[in-house]
């Protein structure tokens, strides 16, 4: 399929797609492997859409999505059956076959090769029990060889046409979160209608959700992540807004904190002080991030800041494992790699990156602050533009 017949799901060019399978045939070569098999959902699309620039439509049994790309040979779309007629004039792979013949397919390839495939596998904890077991006796010594590391190494570094969209993502994040406390401004509102008015925006930018918007006030706030209720906003809650855009393919990871407040209410100088230092903190960082530093950095400035503002109980509550300063972001909302504390990885040119900052533990709650960062030859920059608003 050539770049003037197909539609594409993110736009990027064609050339892209073809560079990103030639990358992976010399891995599995290798790797000693026959082939890279992909999977995923519609909900953490990642790798198949990274490959086979399509997103599943979710009709739930007819969501999932797999990619099958061999030493040589043909790139294999494997979609639902509704999908797999929706796909076709949008991805660039011309094979699409039906999820459900998947067994029968690497039947058919271990029968042209003479014997059972060796598959490196990407999308071990999507895969369901139901196709795993289909898969295993057709696979060389029953079983997948995992090989998400492949996949995540590349995804990590970004095309200059992904930062792009990225880009557009990430300012649809900060015009929901905006529009979202220009209406806060307007008086008492549920939690659930403020998340509205903040997808709203970004539907209308459109977008789609990457994930569930967290958006949580008062006590709520205590947790790292809410789901909004229809609990009403007071006079004098916190506010944590956390918004995630999904633009063409692309996403956002983008949250603040603040206080709702009227001309009868103000908030303590302690806690707009509080606020002050998180978002300077969260430049900082920004500013002081460059290429080939350890990824720990991150961690060990918010805190050293937090420490030396009295800060570092609140910090440290949440600053560990998992998710604990930022992620990867892309494709999908949370990818890899990670940061925390003990993240050793080199910072490299076009990582994206989400940068988060919480501080929770507090009597009113916890706080939220996070932007999206890619790395750059010459030091780091900002895809959201919301600590520059006013609020």
């Amino acid at each position: 399929m050539n770049e003037q017949t197909r539609k594409g799901y993110t736009g990027l060019p064609l050339e892209l797609f073809h560079q990103r399978v030639e990358m992976i045939r010399a891995q599995i070569a290798e790797r000693g492997l026959d082939a890279l098999f992909a999977f995923s959902d519609e909900y953490r699309p990642g790798s198949t859409l990274y490959l086979s620039d399509y997103y599943p439509i979710n009709v739930i049994e007819e969501s999932p999505q797999g990619v099958y790309v061999p030493v040589d040979g043909d790139v294999v779309l494997f979609l639902g059956a509704i999908n797999a007629k929706t796909a076709e004039g949008i991805t660039w792979i011309e094979d699409i076959r039906p999820v459900d013949e998947l067994d029968a397919f690497f039947r058919e390839q271990n029968g042209l090769k003479g014997r059972k495939l060796k598959v490196g596998l990407v999308g071990e904890a999507l895969l369901p029990v139901k196709y795993y077991r289909r898969l295993r006796s057709a696979l060389a010594d029953s079983d997948f060889v995992y090989a998400d590391d492949l996949l995540n190494k590349m995804r990590g570094t970004k095309h200059p046409a992904e930062i792009a969209l990225m880009e557009k993502a990430a300012h649809l994040g900060d015009a929901g979160i905006i529009a979202a406390l220009e209406r806060l401004k307007e008086g008492e509102i549920s939690e659930i209608e403020l998340a509205a008015t903040a997808e709203h925006v970004v539907r209308m930018g459109g977008a789609e959700l990457g994930s569930a918007t967290i958006l949580s006030s008062g006590i709520n706030t205590h947790k790292p992540t809410w789901r909004a209720t229809d609990k009403m906003i007071a006079l004098g809650d916190p506010v944590l807004i956390d918004v995630n855009p999904f633009y063409r393919g692309y996403c956002s990871d983008v949250s603040i904190t603040i206080f709702r407040e009227d001309e009868s209410f103000r908030i303590s100088d302690l806690q707009r002080s509080l606020l002050d230092f998180s978002c300077q903190t969260l430049r900082g960082v920004v500013d002081s991030m460059e290429a080939g530093q350890p990824a720990h950095v991150i961690y060990d400035y918010f805190l050293e800041k937090s420490r030396g503002a009295g800060y570092e109980s609140y910090f440290t509550l949440y600053a560990k494992g998992m998710r604990a300063v930022g992620h990867g972001v892309g494709v999908n909302v949370v990818e890899w790699p990670n940061l925390d504390a003990d993240s050793s990885f080199l910072l490299e040119p076009g990582m994206t990156l989400a940068v988060k900052f919480d501080l929770h533990g507090f009597d009113f709650g916890g706080t939220r602050f996070e932007i999206d960062v890619v790395v750059e030859d010459q030091g780091c920059r900002a895809l959201n533009q919301i600590l520059d608003a006013e609020f």
